[in-house]
């Protein structure tokens, strides 16, 4: 639950974009009813309104500033229209994750983070990334496993020498 009053984003275009999906997320339960038997076929919502590559690369782009500016909340309403338009790419689900486990939502950040992982089994990052959520969930074995995976996953990639550290340091506290 956000607890704090939400400050528009600074860019106007930004503002606009976001208060619009804000409104569209009110409607997102009767949205996914309406969409449910395209999904069983394999129909996204993106694909259904006519979503394309350029749009979802301009929404992950300005979702993906907002974070970088500290503005989680209202880059997680970005992230969650975009894992409902576009369930199966891992990149949206993990920024929506990152978003939720910024505003200290860590069992729905957990949820999006497993879903990165189980559209990607190769994400380290989202391995660890759960790993933290599930130990700040009290669910220790889960979390070990987790940064193991992550830890097997950073091994095989010098770009991923960072992650492979911090997922050895969280497994030598839980020890």
């Amino acid at each position: 639950m956000i607890k704090h009053y939400l400050y528009p984003p600074s860019d106007p275009d930004t503002a606009a974009v976001v208060d619009q999906l804000r409104s569209s997320l009110q409607t997102l339960a009767d949205s996914w009813n309406d969409v449910r038997s395209a999904l069983e076929q394999g129909i996204t919502p993106g694909v259904l309104r006519g979503i394309t590559p350029q749009e979802y690369a301009a929404l992950y782009t300005m979702a993906h500033k907002l974070c970088d500016e500290g503005d989680f909340q209202n880059a997680l309403v970005i992230g969650l229209q975009l894992v409902f338009h576009a369930p199966g790419n891992a990149k949206y689900a993990f920024l929506t994750g990152s978003c939720l486990h910024r505003t200290e939502q860590t069992e729905a950040a957990a949820a999006m983070y497993a879903l990165a992982l189980e559209i990607d089994d190769q994400h380290a990052a989202a391995a660890y990334r759960l790993g933290e959520c599930l130990l700040a969930l009290d669910k220790r074995p889960e979390a070990r496993t987790m940064f193991e995976k992550s830890l097997d996953l950073s091994r095989s990639d010098f770009s991923r020498r960072e992650l492979l550290l911090i997922a050895e340091q969280a497994l030598g506290e839980l020890s």
